[in-house]
């Protein structure tokens, strides 16, 4: 159920978000929309490809799939660096996938078990994709292909083809500083370490965890209460960056729930004696994260969101009490690593 809700919300983003015109094409063939299995590997195999920031030219359905010579030749006149077909094979409980590479001049052919559950179209989807990547691994960067080879582009691979062709780094990892702002005590500082991990091109699953941040604190007539805080946070955010090369920004919004430790320390004068409270808190965040990847797999990030607690607490000195902490400013600068 999880699974099938993403596809649909990556399935409406390409649909209301603009794109720009990508220069790289694939080319994919649309099956008989009457098979429903190869009709949905269909669908998800081009939102993949657009995921990866190719432009996805559709060849329609005819009365008989294209072999491997004419997909060759469409790919040729809709200047793709590949075609890939999905077909039935004799027996109907296997599909074979048809990759046309025109940056290496391969063509390969799989037979595929198609699995029977409802997993199935992702399956093939993303086997497919996968066979593509593995095609395109022959040729590193700056290479030209062989003259002696038929059918291949004259140029070397772009990068976005390069950079699709290098399975991406699913773990990244990083640490720096965290600033929690709230205007009844004022702005807390700390060291904070986070680590994600890529659940697709988009999607990005991670943990952050703040703390001791100190400096905040509640000033009032009888004395002050310096506040010491620590936060935990399991955090989902989405990429909206199109990587053009190794040095890319990755950018977009991030929601976070976890917990939330307070605890204030009384300095007062005599004869008032000081205590120490403590608090914790559900806590949860929404804001907006951008990373700079200035070398393959290492970047620079800053994520600006808004914390908001419940229940919220309240510091008091003697009688006078600060305003709940409802809504806190938080804000991290952390060096990330990629692997």
């Amino acid at each position: 159920m999880v699974r099938r809700a993403r596809t649909l919300l990556v399935l409406l983003l390409l649909l209301v978000c603009p794109r720009a015109a990508w220069a790289q094409r694939v080319l994919v063939v649309r099956p008989d929309p009457r098979d429903s299995t190869l009709f949905e590997a269909f669908g998800r195999l081009s939102a993949e490809l657009e995921l990866q920031s190719f432009e996805v030219i559709v060849l329609g359905s005819a009365a008989r799939s294209p072999g491997a010579e004419e997909l060759e030749q469409k790919a040729q006149e809709s200047e793709a660096f590949a075609a890939v077909a999905l077909r039935r094979d004799g027996s109907g409980t296997a599909a074979e996938v048809c990759i046309v590479d025109r940056v290496t001049g391969k063509t390969t052919t799989r037979k595929l078990l198609i699995d029977p559950s409802s997993d199935g179209p992702m399956l093939l989807a993303v086997r497919a994709v996968d066979l593509l990547r593995a095609s395109l691994l022959e040729l590193g960067s700056g290479q030209a292909p062989a003259r002696d080879v038929l059918g291949v582009e004259a140029q070397p691979p772009a990068p976005e083809v390069l950079r699709f062709s290098r399975e991406p780094p699913r773990f990244h990892v990083r640490t720096g500083g965290l600033v929690l702002f709230t205007p009844s005590v004022g702005g807390g500082v700390g060291a904070q370490i986070g680590a994600h991990t890529r659940l697709d091109e988009r999607f990005r699953l991670g943990l952050l965890l703040g703390g001791p941040l100190f400096g905040a604190e509640f000033r009032a007539a009888g004395g002050t209460a310096r506040v010491r805080q620590e936060l935990a946070l399991l955090r989902a955010s989405w990429n909206l960056g199109q990587a053009a090369g190794d040095l890319h920004w990755e950018w977009g919004p991030l929601l976070g729930v976890g917990a939330y430790h307070l605890q204030a320390t009384g300095d007062v004068e005599p004869p008032l004696v000081g205590h120490s409270e403590e608090f914790f808190s559900f806590a949860a965040d929404a804001g907006l994260s951008v990373q700079y990847f200035f070398h393959p797999s290492v970047s620079l990030g800053l994520e600006l969101t808004c914390l908001t607690l419940l229940p919220r607490p309240v510091i008091a000195v003697e009688e006078e009490r600060s305003a709940p902490l409802i809504a806190q400013a938080l804000g991290t600068l952390s060096l990330g690593v990629s692997f």
